[in-house]
């Protein structure tokens, strides 16, 4: 059976757990999963879950300003 690895950001912000670390591609803001930042951030403003993540990136992330 084919599993599909492709999911939304919004069902890839559901996976993380409290204290997960969360390793991300891109540089700078080219590449950077935006998407998935707002929905792990609207997840914790509404639910307070997921704390205490630990980011893992190559280089700087965010949208350059």
């Amino acid at each position: 059976m084919k599993r599909n690895k492709v999911i939304s950001a919004g069902d890839a912000a559901r996976v993380v757990m409290d204290g997960d670390p969360v390793a991300i591609s891109g540089f700078v803001g080219i590449g950077f999963p935006e998407e998935l930042a707002i929905g792990l951030e609207r997840r914790l403003v509404e639910t307070d879950s997921p704390r205490d993540l630990t980011l893992v990136y190559a280089a700087g992330q965010g949208d350059g300003e």
